[in-house]
């Protein structure tokens, strides 16, 4: 199951990593800026000392852990070991470390730089703080280590933030929240109450916005199944009529018969009406079903298959197909009407779409199974293509099976269809589970 990303979620982490990353980002530049500074520092008592103290050439002084030398030569050798050549640019302080980690407190400290007097005499100045002294300045005034520091301060600093985003997100998405619970909740009779107050007025709108274009959908759909209703009523009194006139010809052709050509005419608009009276029960069924509660009532099935094939028995017509009725008697509390328009539905569009082959219907129960199979399969047949024959089940099997569908749904019934090389199978299970 694929897992759909959180807004919230989302945004939530990316403030946080970028609040620490600015938190943790400026802290390391603190601490930079506080090893700077000490540089600065000791630089700065380096000039002064260089300044202010006189030497003999090829002496050298120790003042306060500073040693001050008038030539290279006369610095500590431990220095001369550490740079290798002696600082060319005035002013710039020279360090080295014994570091092992970033974090880690260093072990020795090498510090060099070149001065010149006012007289314009050379003076190498340098220190020296070594591990045992490091050891007692920590000792002494702990903590010492200024990014460790950084990082405990960055730590906190983010962990203050998030708590803080948290509560903040928590105030913001909760109206959020309220608007999503509120929109699944609509539905006919809350739709046009005024929706609540949602604290910000973007959600207002949004709220407004919702309910407007929920309304104006509903409104049409409305405005649909009123014209659907209105228009199946009127259209089955002609229907009525045509199917009337029908049988009152095929009368009177017993008593006087009429060419084939007549004959021929009358059998299609039987069967014209039929296909419309079977479709406008259908539309009439959907139009109204779901504000007239209809009783069940015992329904024979095998008799309602038999009726069915019996009146859609011309589909066959001109086709080398056999039909095969396995089918018991079995009564089945169902609504009468739309029980008989899926099973009429579904047998059409059987006999619609086996132009060689045969046709199965096996009723067992409540349980009806109708498998349709053509003995040359059309290669075309899911391609898209027009093809002679109309395209079985799922693609395009025409309106009267779509509409069952939607019956089927409505009433809980259990339905599942299967194609596999020219054979298509549909069953349905009228029993509730």
């Amino acid at each position: 199951m694929k897992i759909m990303p959180s807004l919230r979620l989302y945004f939530f982490i990316s403030v946080v990593l970028l609040g620490s990353a600015m938190a943790i980002g400026f802290s390391f530049l603190s601490a930079n800026y506080y090893i700077d500074g000490l540089d600065r520092g000791i630089n700065s008592t380096m000039f002064e000392l260089a300044k202010n103290t006189q030497l003999i050439h090829g002496q050298s002084k120790d003042f306060a852990s500073f040693n001050i030398a008038s030539s290279w030569q006369d610095t500590p050798d431990i220095i001369q070991q550490r740079f290798k050549t002696p600082p060319m640019e005035e002013g710039r302080l020279h360090k080295i470390k014994d570091q092992g980690l970033f974090f880690t407190i260093p072990k020795n400290i090498f510090f060099v730089v070149l001065h010149r007097t006012a007289e314009g005499e050379q003076r190498f100045v340098s220190k020296v703080i070594l591990e045992k002294d490091i050891i007692e300045i920590a000792e002494t005034n702990r903590p010492t280590n200024p990014l460790i520091w950084a990082l405990l301060i960055a730590i906190f600093a983010v962990a203050v933030f998030s708590i803080f985003l948290f509560m903040i997100m928590q105030k913001v998405t909760k109206p959020v929240e309220s608007l999503k619970d509120w929109a699944k909740s609509l539905n006919q009779e809350t739709l046009k109450n005024a929706p609540p107050d949602f604290n910000y007025n973007e959600l207002n709108i949004l709220a407004t916005l919702i309910q407007d274009s929920l309304l104006s959908a509903h409104q049409s759909l409305e405005r649909e199944q009123r014209f659907l209703s209105y228009a199946s009523h009127e259209i089955r009194t002609p229907i009525a009529v045509i199917r009337s006139n029908v049988d009152l010809l095929q009368r009177l052709n017993e008593k006087q018969p009429a060419n084939d050509k007549q004959q021929l005419t009358l059998q299609r608009i039987q069967r014209a009406g039929l296909n419309l009276s079977n479709l406008t029960d259908t539309l009439l069924w959907l139009s109204r079903n779901e504000d007239i509660a209809i009783a069940p009532e015992p329904v024979d099935l095998s008799k309602i298959i038999h009726q069915a094939c019996n009146d859609l028995g011309y589909l066959l017509d001109g086709k080398n197909v056999d039909v095969e009725i396995e089918a018991e008697q079995s009564s089945v509390n169902v609504v009468s009407v739309a029980c008989q328009i899926v099973i009429n539905n579904l047998i059409r569009n059987a006999y619609q779409h086996t132009q060689e082959g045969y046709v199965t219907i096996k009723q067992l129960g409540s349980c009806i199974t109708i498998i349709n199979t053509n003995v040359t399969e059309d290669n075309d047949q899911f391609s898209g293509k027009s093809v002679k024959s109309p395209i079985a089940f799922g693609h395009g099997y025409g309106l009267g099976l779509q509409l069952s569908e939607k019956i089927i749904t409505h009433h809980n019934w259990q339905y599942s269809k299967h194609s596999s090389q020219g054979s298509y199978r549909a069953t349905i299970d009228f029993e509730n589970r």
